[in-house]
């Protein structure tokens, strides 16, 4: 079970991991982009276009089949280390949140959409607190020793 328990940990690192990534290939994409900001030049448009489409890429790659895969895992690692309920729950949620963050991206209204950012933050929460919550290499307390019985009073003598 403590096997288990570490993967989890250390599943749960990578997924975090795999969130914040996201986050850097959207920005690169997004800032990419701005460098071609006030440019009259069409091959400088093109350009910074065809390189933040390259990010974008990525990014919809990792969202969309790398990132699912490893909250799988992360599930199926939650019922093998014998996590509470509520625990294994948690961690379903973020395949939840996972789900809704898909539909965001296809619902073509952009003030629907930009909740993409927020559902982000709310995975990169979750996935932050299971993480701290059960993480398995953290140094154990010592196992309090029982204090001794207290001894025995000594008979009185008796008087014959």
């Amino acid at each position: 079970m403590t096997f288990f328990r570490r993967a989890y940990s250390v599943v749960g690192a990578l997924l975090l991991l795999e969130y914040l990534g996201q986050f850097y290939l959207i920005a690169m994409a997004i800032f990419t982009l701005g460098a071609a900001h006030g440019s009259k030049n069409p091959h400088t448009i093109y350009t910074a276009f065809k390189n933040a489409d390259t990010f974008a890429g990525i990014h919809f790659f990792e969202g969309m089949v790398v990132i699912p895969i490893t909250t799988l895992v992360l599930i199926g690692l939650s019922f093998a280390a014998r996590h509470p309920r509520k625990t294994t729950w948690q961690t379903a949620g973020l395949l939840g949140l996972l789900v809704i963050q898909a539909l965001l991206v296809e619902i073509h209204i952009p003030v629907v959409s930009a909740l993409h950012a927020l559902n982000a933050i709310l995975l990169v929460s979750l996935g932050s607190w299971l993480l701290w919550r059960n993480w398995a290499f953290r140094r154990q307390p010592a196992a309090a020793v029982p204090a001794a019985p207290p001894p025995e009073p000594e008979p009185e003598p008796t008087a014959v």
